[in-house]
This record gives structure tokens, C-alpha cells and sequence, in this order.
């Protein structure tokens, strides 16, 4: 199943449902304006209670709101990254001091464990 979806800001989220995980793919910028669709993608992947992967190699730029449904997420199923991840987000997280909380792939593949 894939399915994606955008907001008026620029994200572009997608969503693929694997049999081993659930995968969000975000594209562009995850500002305060996007935050009724991340949390209605966040919320969707939490309800197929699969470990959930989300891509953010092409994520531009992720605010203070994406860290939190990250976070959470992470505390209820598991969460795996792939990347590169953008240099601010990946400040974020390191100022956040939650970077050392997420394995991070290079591909999704690599998160997929194919």
C-alpha cells in the first residue's frame, strides 16, 4: 500500500506498508504549518503496529514538532531513520542530545534489512 500526501507548506509525506515495517517518507520542509499531516502520519503508521522506518533524505528541514512525534514514536514501536539526514535536523538532534536514541540507514533497504 502506498499513499502519499502534502501540505500547504512544502511536506510531502508518503506512506508504504511493508509486511515487516511501515515506512513515512518526508519530503521538503516539516514547518508548524505541516503539523495536522505529520500528526495524522505519525498517528496512521502508529495504528498498523509495525516498526516504523522514516525517511529523511530528502527532508529540507524538520522543526521542533517533527523531533517530538520522532521521540514518541520511538517509545511505542520503535523508530529507524534513513538518511543523510540534513544538517539542521541532524543539529536538532544533537541539540535535543536524542541522536544517540535512532539507528540511522543510508537507504531504506538497509532499513528494511534486505
Amino acid at each position: 500500500m502506498r499513499r502519499e500526501r502534502g501540505s500547504d507548506r512544502g511536506l510531502r509525506i508518503s506512506h508504504t506498508a511493508y509486511p515487516t515495517a511501515y515506512l513515512l517518507r518526508l519530503r521538503g520542509n516539516a514547518l508548524p504549518a505541516a503539523g495536522r499531516n505529520l500528526a495524522a502520519a505519525f498517528d496512521c503508521a502508529a495504528g498498523w503496529g509495525l516498526p516504523l522506518i522514516v525517511d529523511l533524505s530528502a527532508l529540507d528541514f524538520g522543526d521542533e514538532e517533527l523531533l517530538g512525534h520522532l521521540v514518541d514514536a520511538r517509545r511505542t514501536s520503535g523508530v529507524t531513520l534513513v538518511g543523510p539526514l540534513s544538517d539542521s535536523f541532524r543539529r536538532r538532534l544533537e541539540t535535543a542530545g536524542v541522536t544517540a536514541l535512532f539507528t540511522i540507514h543510508l537507504d531504506v533497504a538497509a532499513a528494511l534489512g534486505r
